[in-house]
């Protein structure tokens, strides 16, 4: 028996639950991607990536007074995708999946309980059967999981995951400049720089339907930068201000750690023994004032967050 989502909470109020859907060549899913998640929410919105397949023709046939479909006559990418089904939305929550008939639709449930207590963002972890995600992919999940944990100072297993859910009004906040797949990694980054509750839910991951869209070379370097440029852009002043000289002292220590190693495959000696130790010392400083930074912008956006709140 599917619970519906949209039961009234404990106030009696009832949250409007809206789906937003990117289509980009899933003939093979969409039907049945829309089939399960219908008797779950209010509203889907399907929006077609300019696909070259028979995706559109499907999904207008799917369309009724629940299901709305929207295209871009050029394929634009995920992350306008995204962005054009949020503004067609009518929800209290919005919520974003995938059309591959990955992610299970019986955790929406439990995304809007969390939603109905207060978290700002919930994320569907890929913890149930991380087989069906290719050992490549699983190792970019993990390396990337961990810089956007130590970038926000939050623990952080799947920042990477399409399946989430939050309150419509907060997309403006959350929205962030990306183009690829790299959109769902700095979003996640961004609430929790700007001191938002989020929480993780492990969910069951499934076996791929269709061609996947992920490049994991050149995706992981645009996620690299991606969060490089959140790491600086969102973090407070005071956090700037403490992590600046780190920059310097990263300079100072690749430039003598190059010329140690220079000295080392020219001459087969070191002619300065001490700039190994240098070089080491310069980056664990910047290291540290990277770190301390961080921390700093963390417990200001947390204030913020906290008076927020109160006022």
């Amino acid at each position: 028996m599917v619970q519906n989502a949209t039961q009234p909470n404990e106030n009696g109020d009832r949250l409007k639950i809206s789906l937003v859907i990117p289509a980009y060549n899933e003939e093979k899913a969409i039907k049945p991607v829309v089939e399960e998640y219908a008797p779950y929410v209010d509203e889907i919105i399907i929006v077609d990536d300019g696909s070259t397949d028979s995706s559109f023709t499907i999904a207008k046939t799917l369309q009724d007074e629940k299901t709305h479909v929207f295209r871009h006559e050029k394929n634009q990418g995920k992350v306008a995708a995204l962005r054009t089904g949020v503004e067609h939305t009518t929800g209290d929550v919005v919520i974003f999946t995938d059309a591959d008939c990955t992610y299970p639709a019986r955790y929406i449930p439990e995304f809007v309980r969390k939603i109905e207590c207060g978290y700002d963002l919930i994320l569907g972890s890929r913890i149930i059967n991380r087989e069906n995600i290719p050992l490549f992919n699983r190792l970019g999940n993990f390396i990337f999981s961990s810089l956007a944990a130590y970038i926000s100072g939050k623990t952080i297993v799947d920042s990477q995951t399409g399946f989430r859910a939050f309150r419509r009004e907060m997309f403006e906040r959350f929205d962030v400049e990306a183009k690829s797949l790299e959109f769902e990694t700095k979003m996640t980054v961004r609430a929790a720089k700007l001191g938002y509750k989020i929480i993780e839910i492990p969910i069951e991951y499934r076996e791929r339907v269709g061609t996947s869209k992920l490049h994991p070379i050149r995706d992981g370097f645009k996620m690299f930068f991606g969060l490089l440029a959140i790491a600086w852009n969102d973090t407070s002043p005071l956090g700037k201000m403490i992590m600046f000289p780190s920059f310097i002292f990263i300079i100072i220590g690749l430039g003598f750690g190059s010329v140690a190693l220079y000295e080392r495959l020219t001459v087969y000696h070191l002619v300065n023994e001490y700039y190994p130790l240098i070089s080491v010392f310069a980056i664990l400083l910047a290291i540290q004032l990277i770190s301390i930074g961080l921390i700093v912008d963390f417990l200001t956006k947390k204030l913020d967050r906290i008076e927020e709140k109160l006022s």
